[in-house]
């Protein structure tokens, strides 16, 4: 399934024999169009969401193509301006993407271009839009291959791109996702009688159940280690707009990205394959895995892989990682740790896959349920909770993280979102906009997909709507043994650190104190919630004791995660 295609161009001869490894196959294509010089033109492999060496079957159709057609090897990736570029915007009007990213892309881009010429190849590099340099690079009977996107910017970017190459004499072609971005293919859902497109489930419980039996033959499907040999390098046709000097020479706008951080921000998070297979066997050997289920929750500490970053730019792949949990190595199989990681793995394929049926559903207020609820607009209030200074020290909290950090766990970004939808009943949309600004983990299915959830506002089971909103995430937050709470906002508001618990969680209570730390004395909250967390402050909240399902806000329900 990882080497489906679809595209203008007839089928080559197929890459390897069954009895060769990827690697060796590799490495034979590389010696094979070396000796020829590339006197069968140029294989290009447009990148966007596949910098990985290893793992990587867009990678290895390419050399396979390359030994098949005496062809030489020419890696591009585009840094677009209408997304990379100073100017560059959200709908909502804010930076397309935010300097911690940006920087993480750099470090990707850095180790790519590395493991590349360490292999015999290179990175071409362009400050420039794909529609501009991949017809550049490419000339008559030249191939470009790309992995197939579901989300309607990157099928649009497709289409662009395909009429720039076919104006050129060159074509486009399409490789399946699975393997490459996402665990499942086309093939594979087949096998598992999932329909793609407007066929394909809305009910993740209906997905999941289908798919979790396979997916550990399919994980083992499609892994190889990095070819020790990549075909020579090719020219590009012309010299493309926008070049970079050295392919691992970061941009002028990188620059400056990095930061001192606090304690409570954790581990760093390191871009590129090299740093991702560190962090993953890292984490493995420390038993992360072991405990998965009943740390992923947390605020404070190394409570879960920290990869979703290396996810969402391909620097490791979706299989490699659920291959790994389902060895046995790491944590018992049939345990309820290894379970609900392969769980949350295929929530992120369900988002890939959901996407290509909802197409720009996933982007309008109404969603994918084209729901008629009225949401509201304010531009104060929004600023505030982006900046992390609502007054609720939590949600504060966590949106200080996030601007820090480009991350925020899961539990954090739950409560923040329900803060901003069901608290102030603002437009969901600003919230998914600022986290495509602001999160290094960012990729469009997973965000505006959970937001959409967040907010009601596409398809969800009764039984899941039934456990979520209200004070629920609160709940969990202050329930947290070892006053992990309190220690979350001392770590990430110093303005409160010297604070009593008595008054921690709800600062308004005693507003000189407030006011003389420079922390904002009026919350942007209801009533109900200001008395949930005086409850908590005087109740010991925080030390490890919830504050119950509510205490009153908005009756303790609401339309939450669904």
């Amino acid at each position: 399934a990882a080497g489906a295609s679809e595209g203008g161009v007839a089928q080559e001869a197929e890459v390897a024999a069954s009895s060769t490894t990827p690697a060796s196959a590799a490495s034979s294509a590389a010696a094979a169009a070396g000796a020829a010089g590339g006197a069968g033109g140029r294989v290009v492999v447009w990148l966007r969401c596949e910098l990985r060496l290893a793992d990587n079957p867009l990678l290895m159709r390419a050399v396979g193509l390359c030994r098949a057609r005496n062809a030489t090897l020419l890696p591009v990736y585009c840094l677009d301006p209408k997304d990379f570029g100073p100017e560059a915007r959200t709908a909502f009007g804010s930076p397309k993407v935010g300097s911690v990213r940006r920087r993480f892309v750099e470090e990707c881009l850095a180790d790519l271009a590395g493991g590349l010429e360490s292999r015999g190849s290179s990175l071409t590099l362009c400050d420039a839009a794909p529609e501009l340099v991949l017809p550049a690079v490419a000339s008559a009977g030249d191939l470009v291959l790309a992995t197939r996107e579901s989300c309607p910017e990157e099928v649009s970017a497709e289409a662009r791109v395909r009429a720039a190459l076919e104006a050129e004499g060159a074509s486009l072609e399409l490789q399946d996702a699975g393997g490459i971005t996402a665990i499942f293919g086309r093939e594979d859902l087949a096998a598992a009688k999932i329909a793609e497109g407007p066929g394909f489930p809305e009910d993740f419980r209906v997905y999941y159940d289908a798919v979790r039996g396979q997916v550990a033959s399919v994980c083992k499907a499609g892994l190889c280690e990095a070819p020790a040999e990549l075909p020579p390098p090719g020219t590009p046709a012309k010299p493309p707009p926008g070049l970079r000097p050295a392919a691992g020479t970061a941009g002028p706008a990188a620059a400056g990205a990095s930061q001192e951080l606090p304690a409570a921000a954790g581990p760093a998070i390191r871009g590129g394959e090299t740093e991702g297979l560190t962090r993953l066997r890292a984490w493995l050997r420390a038993g992360g895995l072991r405990a998965y289920k009943a740390n992923f929750r947390r605020l404070l500490g190394d409570y879960s892989s920290r990869l979703s970053a290396h996810l969402a730019l391909g620097c490791i792949s979706p299989r490699r990682l659920c291959a790994e949990a389902l060895s046995g190595d790491h944590a018992p199989v049939s345990g309820p740790h290894v379970e609900h990681f392969v769980y949350e793995l295929c929530w992120r394929d369900f988002f890939r896959h959901a996407a290509r049926r909802w197409g720009s559903s996933l982007f309008r207020r109404g969603g994918p349920l084209a729901s008629a609820r009225a949401w509201r607009r304010d531009a104060e209030a929004e600023a505030r909770w982006k900046s992390g200074a609502t007054g609720v020290p939590l949600v504060d909290a966590g949106m200080r993280e996030l601007a820090a950090t480009g991350y925020m766990g899961n539990l954090a970004r739950q409560f923040v979102a329900a803060h901003l939808i069901e608290e102030l009943g603002i437009d969901w949309r600003v919230g998914a906009d600022w986290f495509e600004t602001a999160l290094v983990d960012y990729d469009p299915h997973s965000n505006w997909g959970q937001w959409t959830r967040s907010a009601g506002v596409a398809p969800t089971n009764e039984a899941k709507r039934r456990r979520v909103g209200g004070t629920r995430y609160f709940d969990i937050a202050l329930g947290i043994g070892g006053g992990e709470a309190a220690r979350y906002i001392r770590g990430w508001l110093p303005e409160l650190s010297g604070l009593p618990d008595s008054e921690l969680f709800a600062p308004w209570c005693n507003a000189r104190s407030a006011e003389a730390c420079g922390y904002p004395s009026t919350p942007l909250c209801s009533q109900e919630l200001q008395r949930y967390f005086e409850a908590a402050s005087s109740g010991g909240g925080g030390s490890g004791r919830g504050g119950g399902r509510g205490g009153g806000w908005r009756g303790g329900k609401g339309r939450g995660r669904g």
